[in-house]
């Protein structure tokens, strides 16, 4: 006979409630993809950009901790210089704070830093990829930036933008980013989804007037 306590059955209802919320994200962000892809953007300027880029989502651990918890603040920041109409290199840093609890610990900070390139394809939507390195710490309180340390490794990003230019320098994006943290030591598995929003400046003038 198999008794199944209280504690178990709310314990399997906060996992499926979360199961659904992660879903639901999912959902919205794929749809919000479709919109991009059925509008308009604007070419890719050439010379020297910054980009601040902040949202939120989601991060799932597929090793040793096996959960998922909310992304409270999601970056995806970059400096880089366009060669073409088309390409650009840029160098980033993405991450995020994510609300989780592990052992003692209720926040993770995902940080990782590297190299890149950013595509315009022929639908106008702007395609980045960035290989880097990353670390990953454990802390009490979000005020901890670094908290102690979770091991370092290597980390994948790509992201998915919609541009509005809004003066002759400055512009907006919105879209999904996508990363993968792996650290080597502590064995730990990293995935994101989130929705972020940006800011960008380009040196030389987007528009004439």
């Amino acid at each position: 006979m198999i008794i199944i306590s209280d504690f178990h059955i709310q314990s399997l209802a906060r996992k499926h409630k979360q199961i659904k919320k992660i879903v639901l994200y999912y959902k919205t962000v794929f749809l919000f993809c479709i919109i991009l892809i059925s509008t308009t953007n604007t070419k890719a300027q050439k010379g020297l950009f910054l980009k601040f880029s902040l949202g939120s989502g989601y991060a799932t651990e597929h090793s040793s901790i096996n959960s998922s918890g909310f992304g409270i603040a999601m970056k995806n920041h970059a400096i880089g210089w366009g060669i073409t109409d088309k390409f650009a290199l840029h160098i980033g840093e993405f991450g995020g704070l994510i609300k989780q609890k592990i052992g003692d610990y209720n926040y993770i900070n995902l940080d990782a830093y590297g190299l890149g390139f950013s595509y315009m394809t022929p639908i106008d939507i702007r395609l980045s990829f960035l290989g880097a390195y990353s670390k990953v710490s454990f802390a009490k309180k979000w005020t901890e930036a670094t908290g102690n340390n979770g091991g370092n490794g290597f980390g994948i990003n790509m992201s998915i933008d919609k541009e509005w230019f809004i003066s002759k320098r400055w512009a907006i994006r919105v879209g999904p980013q996508l990363f993968w943290i792996k650290t080597k030591e502590t064995n730990y598995n990293f995935f994101s989804i989130s929705l972020n929003g940006s800011i960008v400046f380009y040196l030389k003038p987007a528009r004439q007037n």
